[in-house]
């Protein structure tokens, strides 16, 4: 069983130490050595944007924008229902399939089939990422970067509920400022 845990996350897309690190406690002289682990992702340009940003705008909130931009799921309120799924199956290990439905969508995942039914809504968008919550709640949780919650593009962090247990353990303060848990209330202001 532990084994299966450990290959199932293995595949997922992880942040290294270093990077949860970077997010909790990271300085602004970390910001560079977080954009130089990942250049795949930025550009020689956004070093210096990054790094005004920083001191300008205060450290903690550029933190989360770079984490974000590795790690995180980012949803526009304008997105459609299956791009939703699709996005958040690209952190998850193994296939995801969507299909959309006359009453919503059906999802495959892990050798099952899910339905979530949607109101044809703008609502459907918190509607679709609870049902993905509550499908893989049993391994896997996400959770909402607060400091995206006012925007119209809200941007989730998905990890095994393993991680996010040794998260809280060590770092209980920081996750709760920076983390929001999806609950049936949320949804875009």
């Amino acid at each position: 069983m532990l084994d299966e845990k450990i290959d199932e996350v293995s595949v997922m897309k992880q942040a290294e130490q270093q990077d949860w690190e970077f997010l909790l406690h990271g300085s602004v002289e970390d910001v560079d050595a977080f954009l130089q682990r990942h250049p795949g992702v930025f550009s020689g340009n956004d070093r210096m944007d990054f790094l005004q940003a920083a001191r300008e705008e205060g450290v903690s909130s550029v933190r989360a924008n770079l984490f974000s931009w590795v790690y995180g799921v980012t949803v526009d309120w304008r997105e459609e229902d299956s791009e939703i799924v699709r996005l958040f199956g690209e952190f998850l290990p193994g296939e995801v399939i969507v299909e959309e439905v006359d009453e919503g969508l059906t999802l495959s995942y892990a050798g099952e089939k899910y339905s979530i039914p949607l109101t044809f809504s703008p609502n459907d968008r918190y509607i679709t990422i609870r049902g993905i919550a509550d499908i893989i709640q049993k391994k896997f949780e996400i959770r909402l970067f607060r400091e995206s919650y006012w925007s119209d593009t809200h941007v989730f962090v998905l990890l095994s509920c393993v991680q996010w247990q040794e998260l809280e353990s060590s770092h209980t303060v920081e996750v709760e400022k920076i983390f929001q848990k999806i609950t049936p209330e949320l949804d875009f202001p």
